[in-house]
């Protein structure tokens, strides 16, 4: 049986998302890396959202369920949930642009995601009104005490960039009997 590159693109992704469920520093992770990868190669962005976000959620369920035997399905309609997908949603159009990536370019689109990346998911921890005061004061502590994981972020998604486009390379360079030409 041959598959198709849009399969293969879908199977790389699956199998990113499920490393979520491995042992790796909190942040180290690969939806960013998933949505630039899907942004650049997916044939249609609407396919690229719907494979984003689904890997999104369903990932969080896995690990919720795997790591932490929570099984509460309502945080991925939460609010802090649902901006982090519309978060990997915009990373798409980000990778847009990386058809035919070079490793700078893959890099310079993935350290941007990941700054948009810390800015956002720390502002909706403060918007959440939970940990931190609802005011300027408050907003400054939620990203100083963001910061501390912030490295970890930038290496999941070098990293899981990395891995993903140059493995989608150089499965592409070798021309498997079983990829569809």
């Amino acid at each position: 049986m041959k598959i198709s590159k849009s399969l293969l693109i879908i199977g790389l992704i699956v199998l990113a998302a499920a490393t979520r469920i491995m042992p790796h520093p909190v942040n180290f992770g690969p939806l960013t890396a998933i949505a630039l990868f899907a942004g650049a190669l997916m044939p249609k962005r609407w396919m690229a959202v719907v494979a984003v976000v689904l890997s999104a959620m369903l990932s969080d369920v896995l690990v919720n369920a795997v790591l932490y035997n929570y099984y509460d399905l309502s945080y991925v309609v939460s609010a802090g949930a649902l901006g982090l997908y519309a978060c990997y949603a915009a990373f798409i159009f980000l990778g847009s642009g990386l058809q035919n990536p070079a490793v700078k370019s893959v890099a310079g689109r993935s350290l941007t995601a990941s700054v948009i990346f810390f800015l956002v998911s720390n502002a909706l921890v403060w918007a959440s009104g939970s940990m931190y005061p609802t005011t300027f004061g408050g907003l400054m502590a939620a990203y100083a005490a963001g910061l501390p994981f912030f490295h970890y972020t930038i290496l999941g998604d070098l990293v899981y960039s990395g891995v993903l486009f140059a493995g989608f390379a150089a499965i592409m360079q070798a021309r498997p009997v079983w990829l569809k030409k």
